[in-house]
């Protein structure tokens, strides 16, 4: 398996784009049920992974809805805590991408390890957000979609008919970063897409954005 990111954007450390599959929205008191991860090397070498946990709480029927993910899909699924130790490793040393990582992903896996003890920090990490890049030139209204499945249609011109597998989410990712790179050149650079984030690459994450995230970054079910 094998990504023309590196060929895009220089990566100095692997690159791991992921998705997660929740129990709800609030991060520390809803739970990951599915975590699916491409970790892409400097090479352009990809390893992938995907993992159903059991949230030890019961999967509420409007999160089932959006994912299709049941109680008994995940009741003999191990913990996050149990499996803490190979979902770190995963991310040690690695900046990190996806659609809408920034505002979603990313601080709800704070929250998933804090709860085991451990210190997520990502402030220090680059981080390339689809969903941002996407956003800066999607028109701006009631009408339009701006979600994943919207940008799938943009730039890969097709329906993405495997939205809200975490699996399915991070394939397609991949393949809209690769495209948003090839046709704006411009955020070939960190500095451009850190700043989309409205922070410079060597800033820290805003405190704000490890809470719950607002409405207009929600990703389940969102037009946006």
């Amino acid at each position: 398996m094998h990504s023309i990111l590196p060929e895009l954007i220089m990566l100095e450390r692997p690159l791991v784009v992921f998705d997660l599959e929740t129990t709800g929205l609030t991060p520390g008191d809803d739970r990951t049920i599915e975590i699916a991860y491409q970790k892409i090397l400097p090479t352009g070498e990809v390893h992938s992974g995907v993992r159903r946990l059991n949230p030890g709480k019961p999967i509420p029927e409007d999160s089932t809805a959006v994912h299709g993910i049941r109680d008994e899909d995940v009741s003999g699924e191990p913990t996050f805590a149990s499996l803490c130790y190979e979902l770190w490793s995963i991310f040690e040393g690695a900046d990190v991408g996806g659609y809408n990582v920034y505002g979603y992903d990313l601080p709800f896996l704070r929250a998933e390890f804090a709860l085991v003890g451990k210190n997520f920090e990502y402030a220090n990490r680059k981080i390339l957000d689809a969903k941002f890049i996407f956003h800066k030139f999607a028109p701006r209204d009631l009408v339009s979609r701006r979600d994943l499945s919207a940008a799938c249609k943009e730039y890969l011109g097709e329906t993405h008919t495997s939205a809200h597998t975490a699996e399915g989410d991070v394939a397609v990712t991949v393949k809209i970063l690769e495209k948003q790179l090839e046709r704006y050149p411009e955020f070939r650079d960190w500095e451009k897409v850190m700043e989309l984030l409205g922070r410079k690459k060597s800033e820290g994450v805003p405190p704000s954005s490890v809470s719950a995230a607002p409405p207009s970054l929600r990703k389940p079910g969102s037009l946006f």
